[in-house]
């Protein structure tokens, strides 16, 4: 798949436990919560698995917020993968069979069956509320845990989100294969709470994100470059 300063697990916050409150209640104070920094980058390890492969890597993320997700991953040693997404188009090259792909995000449709934006990319990353959903044609179930969001709707089966208002798991009934975020983990980095640690199921795929060394409001580069040599992937 194209895809954390001082650095320490989530402790306890004044939201280490749920609240009584109505949907749209919820929706504001996770709007309240969602990263608030400009910039992003993190070192991460990541897994993937299938029926036919399984293979583990590491890399850096960045992300100019709202504007630009990049990334950079190695497999065993040798760079492999470079991505660069942006609101209209993915762009990414493979050095190891030299291939590319510069198109839109039906690349996402394609893989996970999701009609994902930008946006839901974004806040997938960053652990914030994957998608809006409507309070008028939402469910809130509140445990002492977390808040369950079940929106009526034929794609989104729940959304789970934590008491300090970040997401912890996601159910989607997508076109090809169910799809299952799971955040196993949070840390606090100057004073947001940031994913540790991420893993996505679709079907019989597995990927996990291990997040570590984040730095925020970071002046970044992005350098990204198309080669001209290599075969073009077409969905």
């Amino acid at each position: 798949m194209l895809w954390l300063s001082s650095c320490k697990s989530y402790q306890k916050t004044a939201y280490d436990h749920t609240r009584k409150m109505r949907v749209k209640k919820l929706l504001r104070e996770i709007e309240k919560h969602r990263f608030s920094a400009q910039t992003f980058e993190s070192r991460i390890g990541v897994s993937y698995r299938d029926p036919n492969q399984n293979f583990s890597g590491n890399g850096k993320i960045r992300i100019l917020k709202d504007s630009i997700i990049w990334g950079s991953m190695n497999f065993l040693g040798i760079p492999m993968l470079k991505f660069y997404i942006t609101p209209d188009k993915i762009q990414y090259y493979n050095k190891i069979d030299q291939t590319y792909y510069d198109g839109n995000f039906d690349l996402l449709q394609k893989e996970f069956g999701l009609s994902f934006n930008f946006n839901n990319l974004q806040n997938l990353l960053l652990g914030d509320l994957i998608t809006e959903v409507n309070p008028e044609n939402t469910q809130l179930k509140i445990t002492t845990k977390s808040y369950w969001l079940v929106p009526n709707d034929s794609l989104i089966k729940n959304l789970e989100v934590s008491p300090f208002f970040k997401m912890l798991s996601g159910y989607f009934q997508a076109a090809k294969a169910n799809v299952q975020l799971k955040y196993k983990n949070y840390q606090k980095i100057d004073n947001q709470n940031l994913p540790k640690n991420l893993e996505i199921k679709s079907g019989s795929k597995q990927i996990q994100l291990h997040y570590k060394n984040i730095i925020l409001d970071k002046k970044l580069r992005f350098p990204f470059k198309l080669p001209q040599d290599y075969q073009r992937v077409d969905l």
